[in-house]
């Protein structure tokens, strides 16, 4: 469950990294427009996109990469690792046994003492 948490809040960091850069971008260019799942892909290896885009259309299906990773490509990346990572944070935050814990390490079990002396 610790898995879950990690990747819950590494998703809301992400997400803050996408409002401080649409912000940013709305203040230098004077519109606001929200970063899209495909645009931040292609800010950070464009490359890799057009493989990944060769590689579906020649091995899958060229309809697979227009009826189905093209529109959530087109998904804002707020909207996105925010709703992604709350799903995370509340999926590593449910325990079956009811123990109540901590909300980012989780519940540990008790400490044993060591019996010192005779």
């Amino acid at each position: 469950m610790v898995v879950f948490r990690v990747l819950g809040w590494l998703l809301l960091a992400m997400a803050v990294a996408a409002v401080v850069h649409d912000c940013l971008a709305w203040w230098t260019e004077g519109t606001f427009h929200l970063l899209g799942l495909g645009d931040l892909w292609s800010h950070l290896d464009i490359r890799s996109l057009g493989d990944a885009q060769n590689a579906v259309q020649r091995h899958l299906s060229v309809s697979l990469w227009n009826w189905l990773v093209r529109p959530v490509l087109m998904i804002p990346a707020l909207p996105a690792f925010l709703v992604l990572g709350v799903v995370f944070l509340w999926l590593g935050g449910r325990d079956g046994e009811g123990a109540e814990g901590g909300f980012v390490i989780g519940s540990r079990p008790p400490r044993r003492r060591r019996s010192r002396g005779l």
